[in-house]
């Protein structure tokens, strides 16, 4: 279920999971809603500047709870290197932000904890996470595409597995922060179910 919205030539979808993501930030953060909201904002505005700085617009914009999904138009030639580039422009902004804060004494706010947690999940080499995808476009300028990506799924494969684990023991020592565990159940659903976000 999404909403469809029109901005130019782009269409805008926003999935249902995207409001339930808002309410669940907004439940669980109170007033640091705000600053999250604020960095996620960052996150994907620096995919949209990244793509710019190529020369791409995209055809489609889909928002859904794991971020902005761009869909380019056909040839629009940002594979390999610079769709790595436009990928780790996301988490690249997050990280800067983080640094700004750090700069003038206020690394522990809730923007700069907001920013640096986003940041340094994105750049997990979990598909369909930007670290994912950013590998899977390295990957494919040295070997052909198909075989970057299931290179790019089994070291996804792989790696959740751990995060899962580690979601499950945070579980347990809390009794109540279910979130990573809930984000590696994700993760792992997206890879069996094997729907593509590289494009």
């Amino acid at each position: 279920m999404s909403f469809c919205l029109r901005a130019g030539r782009c269409d805008i979808q926003v999935g249902f999971s995207c409001f339930v993501l808002l309410a669940f930030v907004c439940l669980f953060m109170g007033p640091g809603a705000l600053w999250a909201l604020l960095a996620m904002a960052l996150h994907e505005g620096g995919h949209l500047l990244a793509l710019k700085s190529f020369g791409a617009a995209p055809r489609q914009l889909r928002l859904s709870a794991m971020g902005l999904r761009l869909m380019l138009p056909a040839g629009a030639g940002l594979s390999g290197g610079r769709g790595a580039a436009v990928s780790l422009a996301g988490p690249g902004a997050n990280l800067a932000s983080f640094l700004f804060c750090l700069l003038i004494g206020r690394p522990s706010g809730p923007f700069a904890q907001s920013s640096l947690a986003l940041g340094l999940l994105h750049l997990l080499p979990i598909e369909p996470l930007d670290g994912g995808l950013a590998l899977r476009g390295l990957l494919s300028l040295a070997m052909p595409p198909r075989r970057a990506e299931a290179v790019s799924r089994w070291a996804s494969g792989l790696l959740v597995l751990p995060l899962g684990a580690l979601g499950f023991w945070l579980l347990l020592g809390t009794r109540y922060n279910y979130s990573l565990l809930a984000l590696a159940v994700y993760l792992m659903l997206y890879l069996v179910l094997g729907e593509d976000y590289s494009c």
